[in-house]
């Protein structure tokens, strides 16, 4: 179980400093005296547990857009509670704890990729994985971890397989001659209220983003294809989730990445007020009616 740094607002990593954690409990102090005030005089709460949120993710963001306290400490009264666990594998001592409560995400305790290539093939009907030792051209080796960003393209056949890694098939996202593109799909309580187009130059497909733009969902998938992220997202048991979809040349798409932790929205996208309003908006109508 991960050791936090215990704060009268939240509870922080445990290598803040005592300094650090002062001035950050007094910083979300006065944020939540506006965020009081813009309610009536009422602290609305959300909980994310045990992992307080960077400032960088989504759910951050969409606290501080509906006013809402953004909080880590248990509190009975809380508006929603979100398991937010920023690790591939839920902590069973962690989930223990919350498991009587109305949790986002609970159950969402497995985003390996071979959890998403297994729960993939069971929607979807097909798969990412191959078997690197038969499979005859190209393919992608990667680490089983979410969040690695270690892709790398290897020729198939080879002599033995890696136990620690999974081989998938190179999916080919080619938007040009300089990029490929890659969607983020956001998914809050069974809606998608938008998609992401993440562009990538070649030589940095599997880490680095040039630039992003946002669209309506409805632009960038079908309605079929739509229904299908949503019962991958059920079968994922991800109330509060984005995922990371691949369209190949063939037509298909590709749930590679599920994070139940989202970062968000992409750095640089000139539509960022105006998306995150959209995940707010969305958020609301799903958890805080």
């Amino acid at each position: 179980m991960t050791h936090k740094k215990k704060g009268w607002r939240n509870d922080y990593i445990a290598r803040t400093s005592l300094f650090e954690l002062i001035g950050k409990d007094v910083k979300y102090f006065v944020k939540d005296i506006r965020k009081r005030l813009a309610h009536g005089g009422r602290l609305p709460v959300i909980v994310a547990y045990p992992d307080f949120p960077s400032k960088r993710t989504t759910i951050f963001k969409i606290a501080d857009a509906l006013n809402y306290r953004l909080t880590n400490k248990l509190i009975e009264d809380a508006d929603v509670i979100l398991y937010f666990q920023d690790i591939t594998q839920g902590d069973p001592g962690i989930l223990l704890e919350i498991k009587n409560r109305v949790v986002l995400n609970i159950g969402c305790t497995d985003i390996s990729k071979k959890k998403v290539d297994s729960v993939h093939q069971s929607v979807f009907g097909y798969n990412t994985f191959i078997d690197p030792m038969t499979h005859q051209g190209i393919a992608v080796r990667k680490s089983d971890t979410n969040a690695s960003h270690d892709g790398e393209i290897i020729r198939c056949p080879i002599e033995k397989a890696d136990p620690s890694r999974v081989y998938q098939l190179l999916i080919d996202n080619v938007f040009d001659d300089k990029y490929v593109v890659d969607y983020r799909v956001p998914v809050i309580g069974g809606v998608i209220p938008l998609a992401y187009k993440k562009f990538k130059e070649h030589r940095v497909r599997f880490t680095e983003v040039h630039h992003a733009s946002m669209h309506d969902t409805d632009d960038v998938f079908s309605k079929e294809e739509q229904a299908l992220i949503l019962q991958f997202a059920r079968a994922m048991k991800a109330e509060f989730c984005e995922f990371d979809v691949l369209r190949h040349s063939d037509g298909r798409i590709f749930i590679i990445d599920v994070n139940k932790t989202p970062y968000g929205p992409p750095a640089g996208l000139p539509e960022a007020r105006e998306a995150v309003a959209r995940l707010a908006r969305a958020f609301q109508q799903a958890f805080l009616k």
